[in-house]
């Protein structure tokens, strides 16, 4: 019964996890109805606001289920080479795998179209936060800390590969060389999560991989 309980709990975390997204999905469509290209400064600062108590509230749940705390005795020598070596892998992989869709016809993956569509030409700072800062820190939370953390902290191995899979599914892939992509970077942080026993490890990672796209969808760079 545990387990039946510590599911619906990671499915909860997860469902917590989607609501500034889901809020910022459902303002943009709200605006685009009505004509509006982009949201409003106003509307920006607000969505701000709810993505960082989003965050605050996930990161209290994960201390309070007692698979996470922030504590900066995680960066040592050991964590420093887990997080750049896994950031490397990372990008080879993200590289290789747009590489191989381009073969097929494809610019990127449909996730990566999708968000540069939704966000382009938004606030800079709802940009960064969203996508370089609320996923890497969210996503880590739910994905590893609440799956392999908590859930199956007893299975690791099953607890890895569902972890993996999860990760690339729900990044909505619509081929084998795109959810190859997301489920492989979804194995480093989970490899890195687990070997290190340290969420700050693979959020450092996850933030690393994102933060720079981030960063040039918000300053219109790509």
């Amino acid at each position: 019964m545990a387990y039946v309980k510590n599911f619906f709990i990671v499915v909860g975390l997860f469902l917590v996890s989607q609501i500034g997204m889901t809020v910022f999905d459902v303002v943009k469509i709200i605006s685009q109805e009505k004509g509006e290209a982009n949201l409003s400064l106003f509307v920006s600062i607000l969505l701000i606001l709810l993505v960082i108590g989003n965050i605050w509230l996930l990161l209290f749940l994960g201390k309070k289920l007692g698979f996470f705390s922030i504590k900066f005795d995680f960066f040592t020598k050991k964590n420093v080479g887990i997080i750049l070596g896994g950031f490397i892998l990372a990008r080879v992989i993200a590289i290789g795998g747009t590489l191989l869709l381009n073969t097929q016809g494809s610019q990127s993956t449909a996730n990566d179209a999708a968000i540069q569509t939704l966000f382009t030409g938004e606030n800079p700072l709802l940009i960064i936060l969203l996508l370089g800062i609320s996923a890497p820190i969210m996503e880590e939370i739910v994905f590893r800390g609440g799956i392999i953390g908590f859930w199956l902290e007893k299975f690791p191995l099953l607890a890895i590969a569902l972890s993996s899979i999860l990760f690339g599914l729900i990044h909505g892939p619509t081929n084998v060389v795109s959810f190859l992509i997301y489920a492989l970077i979804g194995l480093i942080l989970s490899v890195a999560y687990y070997k290190t026993q340290r969420l700050e490890v693979s959020i450092s990672i996850h933030f690393l991989n994102n933060i720079l796209g981030a960063i040039m969808i918000g300053f219109g760079l790509i």
